[in-house]
């Protein structure tokens, strides 16, 4: 029973994530199919739950500044946060509020800013996060994760110099979520699992965000049909990318494990193993126990996550549309991609969008949407992805973690990151182009 639950469910979850299906002329994943239709024939119910959310998030936020602490547990891990992520929490949701009713500012209300965010935005991310995460848990919570994880174990400390336990981590992270990966990461450091130095490895190499956000990013920018090969390039640049910093100096970070604590990590994986504790954990998984855990995991998303967004991409869009902050900063990136062949104008939309992601992920995204270069999408998409580290989420928790992170370490990496991934996503591009998978 439970080698047949591990086969069905992982099949399924690989599927829906993964393989195209053409419907009604369409070709998406299953969950592009989903997402269509429920904001075909319910977007009234849709911008409800916003709006509910948007009230919910701001009374509860609030709440938590005051009390600090709730007696349910669940309460705190949805309203209980530091004075940076409340404010972002709280101005998102007054932001969507101000803007549905009509009662926001034209600078922040047109259809190029926060309207944009508003009308466009945000809606679909609803819908695509709640199928996402309900249908996470058919590859992450029925073995498949351990079952992988277990097979490529005896690599990571070849490739990546992390033992093997890493493989399990970064795994979650690829096909769950990255910030969900860094605090495991971050507990696994403690216990005595990795080194200093291992710790930031992986945390900085593999915690990218994870599958179904990077199918709401290729669904925005018309890659749905070809999401695998979409998200197999970030998989291979992450990988070049962790096997390049692997092998970097890090002089910050000491190969030393935290209070001297240590476990051993030797032996060898098999494939028998591999089988044994995937069905292991399939045997053990409650199928109405992962509906009502995944059904939080929506609602901490649609408190925690998606007010951010709309706080920081609106704000973003701002900026972008009434100074040249961002194209100012990106003015070194210019020369080179005028050097790569693509025109000024598609040079200037993509030069700010590289950089901007280092505020918050989903606005390259957002910068570079209405471009008619599918090479310039593709670049911009993959590569905010495989940048990993950006201020509104994940940055701020590796600062917060106890590996040791600064806010310069942080920009560091960012930096590295796009700087080692962007010539491998450009590659992959060209090849893609030769074949008449993409076009300039």
């Amino acid at each position: 029973m439970a080698i047949l639950k591990f086969g069905i469910y992982s099949f399924i979850g690989l599927l829906a994530f993964l393989a195209p299906i053409t419907i009604g002329g369409e070709s998406s994943i299953i969950m592009g199919h989903l997402k269509n239709f429920v904001l075909n024939n319910f977007s009234s119910w849709v911008n409800f739950l916003i709006m509910f959310c948007s009230v919910i998030t701001i009374t509860g936020t609030t709440l938590g500044f005051i009390k600090k602490n709730f007696k349910e547990q669940y309460l705190n891990d949805l309203f209980v946060t530091d004075k940076l992520s409340g404010i972002l929490r709280i101005g998102g949701s007054f932001m969507f509020i101000l803007i549905s009713l009509g009662l926001a500012p034209e600078f922040l209300s047109n259809e190029n800013t926060g309207g944009l965010m508003a009308g466009d935005m945000i809606p679909p991310l609803m819908v695509t996060f709640f199928i996402g995460v309900m249908l996470m848990p058919l590859l992450t919570s029925f073995g498949l994760v351990e079952f992988i994880g277990t097979l490529i174990a005896p690599i990571m400390r070849k490739i990546f110099k992390v033992p093997g336990y890493a493989a399990i981590d970064a795994l979650a992270s690829f096909l769950g979520d990255g910030t969900i990966g860094i605090v495991v990461t971050d507990q696994q450091y403690q216990k005595g699992y990795y080194t200093q130095r291992e710790a930031a490895i992986i945390a900085t190499s593999f915690s990218i965000v994870g599958i179904s956000f990077a199918a709401v990013v290729a669904d925005l920018l018309k890659f749905s049909k070809i999401f695998w090969i979409f998200y197999g390039t970030i998989a291979f640049s992450t990988i070049i990318a962790g096997f390049i910093i692997a092998r970097l100096p890090l002089k910050k970070f000491k190969n030393e494990y935290y209070e001297g604590n240590k476990v051993d990590d030797s032996g060898a994986r098999s494939f028998a193993e591999a089988l044994h504790l995937a069905t292991t954990t399939a045997g053990k998984a409650s199928e109405k126990e992962i509906v009502v855990d995944s059904l939080f995991k929506v609602l901490v998303i649609y408190v925690t996550f998606i007010p951010v967004i709309m706080c920081v991409g609106s704000i973003g869009l701002v900026i972008a549309e009434n100074t040249n902050f961002f194209n100012i900063l990106s003015m070194p990136l210019m020369p080179i991609l005028r050097g790569l062949g693509f025109t000024h104008e598609v040079a200037s939309q993509m030069a700010p969008a590289m950089i901007v992601g280092f505020s918050d992920m989903y606005l390259p995204a957002l910068f570079i949407e209405n471009t008619t270069s599918e090479v310039a999408r593709f670049i911009v998409g993959t590569l905010s992805f495989a940048q990993l580290i950006f201020l509104s989420e994940t940055g701020m928790i590796l600062v917060n973690s106890k590996m040791g992170f600064s806010i310069l370490d942080v920009a560091k990496f960012f930096i590295l990151r796009t700087a080692i991934t962007f010539p491998v996503i450009y590659s992959i591009a060209m090849i893609l182009v030769k074949f008449g998978i993409l076009s300039y």
